[in-house]
């Protein structure tokens, strides 16, 4: 039988994982302070994308995370399982463990753009405003297509401005 054990600490947790104790081999850390949860062995793992104390593994196939793991299919998807089941980001290449009882939710799921994704379409944001507003300028301002432009003007400004903030650095 295994457990899940919660720590204030991920460096608490790496210590009780190396210790005799009460926390054995593929039990499951959790870390709620961190947004970290781990597998319990003599080098513990996360498998969320925070890490803390405990070892990050970088993407793999699922296949070759169980080669080069000393935690089997299960323990595996027992942690994934415990993490998203505290809504914490598991790391993308883990997430193919996750039992069927967990429903991915689409706000789990994150998108993630480069810097060229938002390079372009921030170009075609802005080459689409241009065209409208120079289309505005050929209608009445107060009829429906007037109304209908300047409502899409005012929508695709506000999305251009909220991709003009700097993104957060992707992996």
């Amino acid at each position: 039988m295994h457990s899940v054990h919660h720590f204030a600490s991920s460096a608490e947790a790496y210590d009780a994982s190396l210790e005799e104790g009460v926390v054995r081999e593929n039990d499951v850390l959790v870390i709620a302070t961190e947004g970290i949860v781990g597998l319990a062995s003599t080098d513990p793992i996360a498998v969320t994308t925070a890490s803390g104390a405990l070892k990050a593994f970088p993407a793999m196939s699922s296949e070759m995370l169980l080669v080069e793991l000393a935690h089997d299919e299960a323990a595996i998807g027992r942690a994934v399982d415990e993490a998203l089941r505290h809504r914490l980001l598991v790391a993308d290449h883990f997430l193919t463990f996750a039992g069927p009882s967990h429903l991915i939710l689409s706000s789990e799921v994150r998108r993630t753009l480069t810097r060229d994704d938002i390079m372009v379409t921030t170009d075609a944001l802005d080459r689409r405003i241009a065209g409208l507003r120079d289309r505005a300028a050929t209608v009445d301002p107060e009829s429906s297509e007037g109304l209908f432009l300047r409502q899409a003007l005012a929508q695709l400004a506000g999305a251009r401005e909220r991709l003009g903030i700097d993104p957060r650095p992707t992996r």
